[in-house]
């Protein structure tokens, strides 16, 4: 059994973790993506605090109802949950009719409703993996805080695990109005607005001077993994523009320059992010208004009957206006028959917006780097507006590890060197044999999230639950989509070398899958360093 003090840090830990993590969704769509939302951005905030209470609310109930007994933990653990919910500590009688109360209401709640912005808002998507990570997390803690898991809460967890799943990766995506249907029902009896997380501080962040968000954007492009290329160019970009607005400032004239650009590579390589990125930049530059980004494809700017496309697409300019619209799969509004309409009056119209808007609005067209440069030297139109082209190349097996990484960080997770050499020989072997179609971050992240299974399922009958356990992700956690069991295991033992570089000399050296993560010393400059990810050398 989990000592009380223990199991109060932890599910504290765990309450807290979903809080924010709706809160700074929230946040991120109000004030980067206001134009995704249908409503106001103060009920999208009260929204998404009513959705945060609600699915610990119903993770709650469903664990503690599969066995049918409420233990004294597992009131212990209600009063706890009480105290989150409504910033209150109940005892006795108050507790039980306020725990009844909360059951009652956990009835009428449901998984697609509690985690639909995540599936609905393609910015929020990347964050699904937290959400499974804080249900199963919050599930475990409820159903061994006793010391002891029934048959029936082991079996509770693995549906729980599947369902939850199914919620984050429907076939179908929700709408709007499957958001927020049951945003009524989600606010806990009593509840009321969280006193700690005001409206106004989640769309009012504090105001930055123009050099301090310019600081943050290039840190935030700094710290992207790989695309080395990429940042030069955008450092590159930047520099030119911060000269010319000196040179005006000093009463020269200012060069003319077209900032519509083309973003070409793989799917999952970080077109949008760096496009997120430019945005912010410009817009501390001064270059744009806001520096917000709308995100969109073929089907946002093409309408179901002729004559609607131009409306359409001015629509959607419209929103970018003092921002930048990304326009992904750009090259699917060419048909290569010639005979599509409807993507030629798209064309036309963004034409027109780009050259009339072009001190207020930056177009960047994203996709396949054949197709995209297909379609640009194919329409003069384009080719004499798009005078920048960024290339995004595949991240390497190291890279990936390093992403996959970052999403360890983020959910609390540690990898020891036995995992990560697993998962590298993995990640290196589907680099290897990738084609056009390779997930590049998107194979990362479903790793991940593959492996967050794993371990639920792994520890679903353990008790007692420890911090390592709810944290370590084990060999046997590792799951790498598109290879199986028996390929890992053929590929871990083939011969290969793993290489890292000292980051002071520079020299390259030979390494071993135990190292990985630990701190090792330079032969050449006796500096110690970590190398948590290697280059992978087959014999």
């Amino acid at each position: 059994m989990l000592e009380a003090n223990d199991l109060t840090a932890q599910l504290r830990r765990v309450l807290r973790d979903c809080r924010k993590l709706y809160s700074n969704s929230a946040r991120q769509i109000t004030l980067r993506h206001p134009h995704l939302l249908e409503g106001s951005p103060q009920d999208f905030v009260a929204l998404m605090d009513d959705l945060h209470r609600g699915l610990l609310l119903k993770v709650y109930t469903v664990v503690i109802r599969s066995d049918g007994r409420w233990s004294r933990m597992e009131k212990f653990v209600g009063s706890l949950m009480i105290e989150h919910l409504w910033d209150q500590r109940l005892k006795g009688l108050e507790l039980r009719e306020a725990a009844e109360g909360l059951l009652r209401q956990a009835d009428q709640l449901h998984w697609e409703s509690l985690v639909a912005p995540f599936v609905r808002y393609t910015p929020l998507r990347d964050a699904t993996s937290h959400v499974e990570t804080i249900v199963m997390r919050l599930a475990n803690l409820v159903a061994k805080c006793d010391g002891l898991t029934t048959p029936e809460e082991t079996l509770t967890l693995h549906t729980l695990q599947q369902e939850i799943d199914l919620a984050l990766h429907p076939a179908s995506l929700p709408t709007a109005a499957d958001a927020s249907r049951h945003a009524q029902q989600a606010v806990p009896i009593g509840g009321k607005a969280d006193a700690n997380l005001p409206v106004a501080e989640l769309i009012e962040p504090e105001a930055k001077s123009p050099a301090e968000r310019l600081a943050d954007a290039m840190e935030e492009l700094d710290r992207l993994i790989g695309l080395e290329e990429v940042k030069e160019r955008v450092r590159s970009l930047s520099n030119f523009l911060r000269l010319q607005r000196e040179r005006e400032q000093a009463g020269f004239p200012a060069m003319p320059i077209s900032l519509h650009m083309s973003f070409v590579g793989n799917p999952g390589t970080g077109k949008t992010t760096v496009a997120r990125i430019v945005g912010q930049i410009l817009g501390a530059m001064g270059v744009l208004k806001s520096g917000h980004l709308v995100e969109t494809d073929r089907s946002g700017l093409v309408a179901e009957f002729a004559g609607q496309t131009g409306v359409k697409t001015n629509k959607l300019c419209d929103s970018a206006k003092d921002g930048v619209l990304f326009i992904d799969e750009a090259y699917s509004l060419v048909d290569q028959s010639g005979d599509d309409a409807f993507g030629r009056e798209a064309i036309q119209t963004l034409l027109k917006r780009m050259e009339d808007d072009r001190e207020h609005m930056v177009v960047i067209l994203a996709g396949y780097p054949d197709e995209m440069d297909q379609m640009i030297r194919t329409n003069p139109g384009l080719s004499s507006r798009i005078n920048h082209r960024l290339k995004f190349d595949d991240y390497g097996p190291a890279d990936l590890g390093r992403i996959f990484e970052l999403l360890c960080d983020a959910n609390q997770y540690r990898l020891p060197a036995t995992s990560r050499y697993r998962l590298l020989v993995g990640l290196d072997e589907l680099h290897r044999e990738r084609d056009r179609h390779f997930g590049n971050g998107r194979l990362a992240r479903n790793a991940f999230e593959d492996c967050v299974r794993r371990l639920a399922d792994r520890i679903a009958s353990i008790v007692p639950l420890t911090p390592e356990l709810l944290t370590v992700l084990t060999p046997e956690d590792i799951a790498i989509p598109g290879l199986n069991e028996q390929q890992i295991e053929a590929l871990l033992k083939e011969s290969m070398t793993l290489r890292v570089t000292c980051p002071k000399c520079g020299k390259r050296l030979r390494t071993s899958g135990h190292l990985l993560g630990r701190s090792t010393r330079c032969p050449k400059c006796d500096e110690p360093f970590k190398a948590p990810w290697a280059d992978v050398e087959r014999s």
